[in-house]
Order: structure tokens, then C-alpha cells, then sequence
């Protein structure tokens, strides 16, 4: 079994050195593997240093953007070069013990699962020294990404995590952000790979400065949500006209009972706006959410499509 780990990295000379020697210790434990870190057009001196403990470490290979791109796109470049039968996705910042690893695997291969993740939110998860505001954001947003998948998945936005390579290999992935992970869960799901979580410790980042933003890690979250559950959107905006319209005809239908309703009041026609509006609003959510439903025949398609190009390759090399 061959074990590939991606790395990515922006602007983490801290950690740079003290994150591979840790995960060596880890992974020299396995017979073949390959440490792929992929340097996301840091400003500092990451790319120097990868490039200068990889002259002494022949299983580091060190891909590079020439500028900043996201967490995804820099996952996405190391998935396109990961060799191995597994591929572990891990932070920088040494934030997972890099021991998770050998858990990961041994998850996956005892109880023969598509991918396994790391989570610190489920039972028996734990988190350490965290900024309560930076902890009180993931929750929500774990949660709420969490309710739009079909499975009850504790940690959807997390990195850490171990791969079968048929799943990268069957899954278009377009991500380049932060919503890459839950992306993938979603399309994995999706066509039937089997998930499983395991408790880990999240632990607040020693060295360096955090990468997440959490305005536009946020948005893309809820925007990812609302995508994958139309429903939430538009039923909760058409739900609220509807009440709204409806709570305006009940006081309208009770000045017609003491005999002062007006027909011509602008009232009564915002009361039938916002019904109408809302009733719309719901359909347009329920049709939405149908359109939805198809996805899970499109990432099929798009995974055969992708196997037999695979294979296509295969003939032609």
C-alpha cells in the first residue's frame, strides 16, 4: 500500500520544518509513501525551505503556485500528482497530531470505507485552545453544511481526512476555497461512498498566523448550503412572505367585520403581493430542490466519464 499525504502550505515558514519532520516519524511506518506539499504562493520563505529539505528527503515532492490561489485549488494540484492507493489530506500547522494518520488509515482499510475524517465535533471529539469567536463560527458552520449533505456528518469542513483514491479519481472536484471539503463529501456521498468520522483533538495553531477568513469562509459555507438545499433558502424567504400576507388578511378581514375596511386601501393589494409572492417563491424552492435531486445522476455520469478517460490514459502511455 502506497500512502500519499497533501500538504498545503501559504505562508507557514514556522511550521514548514517542524510539520515534515513530524509526519516522517509518522509515515515511516509505511513501506511506500509520498509527502506531496504544495505551496500556495507564499510571500515568505515556505517554498525555500520545502525546496531545501527535499534535497534530503527523496518522498517530499514540493508543487508550487506561482501565486495565491485557496486551500482547494492547492488540494486539487495535489490530488492531481497523489500516487497512492490512499491520499491524506492534512493542515500545516500541525493544529491534527499527525499520529491521526495512521488512525485514518487503519479506519479505512478495517472497516473497508471510501473516506474517513477527523472530527472534533462529534462524541468524543475535542478541541484545545481555540479563540471562542474562531470556535463558535466552525461550530455553525459545520452544522449548518452538515444539515445540507444526506448523511449526519459532525466535521464537514475539516482537512483532515483519508481518501480512497477511487473516490478523488471518480469525482469531478471544482472548488478553490475552503468549501472544497464539503464539496467532496457532497459528490461522494452522492454516488454511494461509504464515510465514517473518528474523534480527534483540534488544537489552536502554535506558530504562524491562521489563514481563515472568516467572513468569506462564511459566505461560501452558506452559499454552498443553500445550493446543496435550495429549500432552506427560498422556503424560509417564501414562508415568511406568505405569514406576513397572511397575518395583514386577518387584520384586514377584521376591519371588515367592524365595517371600516376600505377595498382601495394599498393594504389589501400588498396582503395579495406578498401571498402571491411567497406562493411563487415556495414553488420556485420546491422545483429548485427537485433540479437538486438530479445531481446525484450527474456526478455518476461525471464519474464514468472520468474512469474512462483514466483508462483511455492508460492505453495511450
Amino acid at each position: 500500500m502506497e500512502v500519499s499525504l497533501i500538504i498545503p502550505m501559504y505562508n507557514e515558514e514556522d511550521n514548514v520544518l517542524i510539520t515534515l519532520e513530524e509526519v516522517k516519524k509518522v509515515l515511516k511506518t509505511y513501506d511506500c509513501y509520498q509527502i506531496l506539499a504544495v505551496d500556495d504562493g507564499s510571500g515568505d520563505q515556505t517554498l525555500q525551505l520545502l525546496e531545501e529539505f527535499a534535497k534530503e528527503t527523496p518522498e517530499l515532492e514540493v508543487l508550487s503556485h506561482p501565486v495565491n490561489m485557496g486551500m482547494g485549488r492547492a488540494l486539487r494540484t495535489g490530488f492531481e500528482k497523489a500516487e497512492g492507493d490512499v491520499i491524506i489530506t492534512l493542515d500545516a500547522d500541525l493544529s491534527y497530531d499527525p499520529k491521526y494518520i495512521t488512525e485514518l488509515i487503519s479506519e479505512l482499510h478495517e472497516n473497508h470505507l471510501d473516506i474517513v475524517i477527523g472530527s472534533q465535533y462529534m462524541e468524543g471529539g475535542e478541541t484545545e485552545d481555540i479563540p471562542f469567536i474562531r470556535l463558535f463560527v466552525s461550530k455553525m458552520a459545520n452544522k449548518i453544511v452538515g444539515y445540507a449533505l444526506d448523511e449526519n456528518i459532525s466535521t464537514v469542513t475539516g482537512i483532515l481526512r483519508a481518501y480512497r483514491k477511487e473516490v478523488i479519481d471518480s469525482i469531478e472536484i471544482e472548488s478553490n476555497g475552503t468549501e472544497i471539503n464539503p464539496e467532496i463529501l457532497s459528490k461522494a456521498i452522492a454516488i454511494g461512498f461509504k464515510v465514517k468520522e473518528i474523534p480527534v483533538k483540534l488544537k489552536g495553531r502554535k506558530l504562524g498566523e491562521s489563514k481563515v477568513q472568516f467572513r468569506s469562509t462564511t459566505t461560501s459555507h452558506l452559499l454552498f448550503t443553500f445550493y446543496e438545499r435550495p429549500m432552506i433558502l427560498f422556503g424560509v424567504i417564501g414562508l415568511i412572505l406568505c405569514i406576513i400576507g397572511i397575518i395583514i388578511a386577518i387584520y384586514l378581514f377584521y376591519d371588515y367585520l367592524i365595517g371600516n375596511l376600505d377595498p382601495t386601501r394599498p393594504l389589501m393589494f400588498v396582503m395579495i403581493l406578498l401571498i402571491i409572492s411567497g406562493i411563487q417563491i415556495l414553488i420556485f424552492g420546491f422545483v429548485a430542490t427537485q433540479i437538486s435531486l438530479l445531481k446525484r445522476e450527474i456526478y455518476l455520469i461525471q464519474k464514468e466519464n472520468k474512469l474512462l478517460r483514466k483508462k483511455l490514459n492508460k492505453k495511450d502511455s
